[in-house]
């Protein structure tokens, strides 16, 4: 719908009445203009009119840059691809779930890390418990607080931009952002907390190559009860470390490092925080030697994480793919389910952990001249974490899945869509796709289920389209639902097949024999 303003309107007022329900602009406003950088706007240039001096309201309109803002911000509005622009400016905040408030996304189980949690009660290690992390930084590693504060005050505004809070709802995050005390206060505490928790849980290199925390430092007290203190909740601590709303900028952490001086890492810092999950499924995809300083700036601890299981140069979202644009019916979006694959001739195979593809990159394959196609999934660990894990690193992707790629979701997806009941959960037991000791068949299904209604709408990358399109062609070949049904119904079992096998040998093998041993009898007597 096209956007009227009235005549008499000036600039100003046409700049609020089109943007007062938007949040960020497409370029940065210049702070005493008003108007977007590298624009010029033309209400301060008069027009003439066949050289009387008047201006022509019309042309100041069509060329204000305010005007232009506007319109841009509504273009947003009402662009779904381009949503995020309007939402959120930071990439630590509350995220919502489409459905009521689902538990596994905003749960801290033992430390709160930013402002979100900070009003918590009952939990293992509240601020003051803290203080000692810091203490111990300044007596082992040199620590000097004032520099590193000061440090802070200088990036402020950088490390302030990666939250984005402030609306009626986080009223105390709100309070924390906006007071510098407090803001400070909470880097540095939730800084230090973090580096040496890091150091005492990695797993980051061996023996003299290790950056582990005893190694350095004297085993004194201090660092005993420290470190009983984090063993006792270690996997809380880092469940906590991979919640959305629960972050702090790495940069503040990597900046805490560099004022220690006494702090000697063989390793980046991102290999140190990389070495706490290392215990943590989905496990880490190998990126071709790649090395997480290559991979650019991260924003927070679950960015990493995100980074690191994800296969490298796939599953990028840059538009809706044509293969889901060709669908029409909502119903054929949906991935088949494992047992109507199997009666397609689809065979479930296990991918080895050697591949380096990590745990969510699934492949299909299927020749021409056959009747048969191969599916290859890694074998995917459920625990008792695995829907807390899943649930904000789906949150994350469908935030910044323009920057970093929709991996997760994809595979969410297509999980949910094959297990859909408790025969699939079953089944791909059996094949060594799905792999969970406390978890039943039925409780399998209810956790995809949930998970899946979070991809419901978000945008997927183009494996999801593809791998779609040629299930799909798959399935509409006769000769492959033949084979699948034949086999289904005369072998559901490998015990049926072994069964056959040994009933033609018992039956053929003595035939043979026999013919053999008269054959050789009759060439003797001639």
């Amino acid at each position: 719908m096209p956007m009227n303003f009235p005549a008499d309107m000036d600039d100003g007022e046409i700049a609020m009445a089109g943007n007062h329900h938007h949040l960020i602009d497409i370029a940065p406003l210049d702070a005493s203009t008003g108007a977007a950088t590298g624009t010029t706007d033309a209400a301060t240039v008069p027009v003439a009119v066949g050289g009387g001096g008047n201006e022509k309201k019309w042309l100041r309109k069509l060329t204000s840059a305010t005007v232009n803002t506007a319109v841009l911000r509504d273009l947003i509005s009402r662009t779904p691809m381009l949503w995020y622009l309007g939402q959120q400016s930071g990439t630590i905040f509350r995220p919502c779930a489409r459905r009521e408030p689902v538990e596994a996304l905003h749960a801290v189980r033992a430390v709160a890390i930013g402002p979100f949690h900070r009003g918590d009660r009952g939990l293992p290690f509240p601020e003051d418990v803290k203080l000692p992390f810091m203490r111990y930084l300044q007596d082992q590693y040199g620590l000097d607080v004032d520099d590193y504060v000061a440090v802070l005050c200088l990036e402020r505004d950088r490390l302030r931009g990666e939250f984005a809070g402030g609306d009626g709802g986080d009223a105390a995050a709100a309070g924390i952002l906006d007071d510098e005390d407090r803001f400070l206060e909470m880097l540095l505490l939730d800084s230090c907390f973090l580096l040496v928790v890091s150091m005492m849980l990695s797993r980051t290199g061996t023996g003299d190559d290790a950056d582990s925390v005893a190694r350095a430092a004297s085993i004194n007290r201090d660092y005993f009860i420290l470190h009983m203190a984090v063993a006792q909740h270690a996997d809380d601590i880092k469940l906590d470390m991979l919640v959305l709303e629960n972050q702090v900028p790495l940069a503040a952490v990597k900046l805490l490092a560099a004022s220690c001086p006494g702090l000697k890492l063989r390793h980046s810092l991102e290999e140190l925080v990389l070495g706490c999950f290392d215990d943590i499924c989905p496990k880490r995809a190998r990126r071709g030697g790649e090395s997480p300083a290559a991979g650019g700036e991260f924003h927070h601890v679950l960015h990493l994480f995100h980074w690191s299981r994800v296969p490298r140069d796939k599953y990028c979202v840059l538009s809706t793919p044509r293969k889901l644009l060709k669908i029409k019916k909502e119903s054929e979006r949906l991935f088949p389910c494992a047992m109507e694959l199997r009666r397609s001739a689809v065979w479930f195979r296990q991918v080895s952990p050697s591949t380096g593809c990590g745990d969510l990159d699934m492949r299909f394959w299927r020749h021409p001249a056959s009747p048969v196609a191969v599916m290859s999934v890694p074998c995917f660990h459920v625990h008792e974490y695995t829907a807390a894990v899943l649930h904000n690193l789906v949150a994350f992707e469908k935030h910044f899945y323009w920057a970093h790629g929709a991996c997760v979701t994809a595979h969410v997806a297509r999980v949910e869509g094959l297990v859909r009941c408790s025969q699939d959960a079953a089944m791909l037991r059996k094949r060594g796709v799905l792999a969970s000791t406390r978890r039943t068949d039925a409780e399998l299904v209810a956790l995809f289920r949930e998970l899946g209604e979070e991809t419901v709408g978000a945008r997927l990358p183009n494996e999801y389209g593809e791998m779609l399109d040629a299930v799909a062609r798959h399935r509409a070949r006769r000769v492959s639902c033949w084979c699948g049904g034949f086999v289904l119904h005369f072998f559901p079992s490998p015990w049926v097949a072994v069964s056959l096998a040994a009933a033609v040998a018992l039956i053929f093998v003595p035939a043979m024999l026999q013919t053999v041993y008269t054959m050789l009898g009759y060439f003797k007597s001639s």
